[in-house]
């Protein structure tokens, strides 16, 4: 009899510990259920869909200037000058004989802290604006040009009257001021133009 009491007894007791315990696994999956309830819905941003400007802008001169490797520094000079606008936004076209970041460097010590102080911005823009001709210039135009006189000219937004002529295989762009260079890259094309790498530097005497 003690025996039989003393199983009943367990049996009971080990009944009430699993229905305790299930029990609580109820109550946390319940509250555990109002707690994502109560969470708010994360609700997510819409995409914004790309204007017809915007991609004209995306594929502007400006950001062909600004995504080849060799015109890091001719970005830079442009964003500095105030100019980035214009060559993004700007419907142009524009021609852009973009000098390397080799030719940019080649320019004297004094040159470069010449354009580098905020009181020459206007002479920083000025060189800059004397590699840019309104149009579009590929390279098969510029030699069409060049065939037909023998020389190609090409008024900058500068003012600057550049002279396109071929010597070799080589295409040279001058400024009739001492200033002269050699097509590197050529035909890359942007949405309002076209830019071309050139080895030097237009109108920085």
């Amino acid at each position: 009899m003690q025996k039989l009491f003393t199983f009943l007894l367990i049996s009971t007791f080990t009944f009430l510990i699993v229905s305790c315990k299930n029990e609580a696994k109820t109550e946390k999956v319940e509250s555990d259920k109002v707690e994502v309830a109560e969470k708010p819905a994360v609700k997510r941003a819409d995409k914004k869909e790309l204007t017809e400007a915007d991609i004209q802008e995306i594929n502007s001169v400006m950001s062909r200037v600004m995504t080849t490797p060799e015109l890091k520094k001719y970005a830079s000079y442009i964003v500095t000058a105030e100019l980035a606008d214009m060559l993004s936004t700007g419907k142009g076209p524009f021609t852009v004989f973009a000098p390397s970041i080799a030719a940019l460097e080649s320019l004297t010590v004094e040159k470069k802290k010449f354009y580098a102080t905020p009181e020459n911005k206007a002479k920083l823009e000025e060189m800059l604006k004397s590699h840019i001709v309104e149009g579009t210039m590929d390279k098969e135009n510029l030699l069409k040009a060049i065939n037909k006189n023998g020389k190609a000219k090409l008024k900058t937004l500068a003012g600057v009257t550049l002279t396109a002529s071929k010597m070799g295989n080589d295409i040279i762009i001058s400024d009739g001021k001492g200033g002269k260079a050699t097509i590197l890259k050529d035909d890359i094309l942007g949405s309002n133009g076209v830019v071309f790498v050139v080895d030097g530097v237009m109108n920085a005497n």
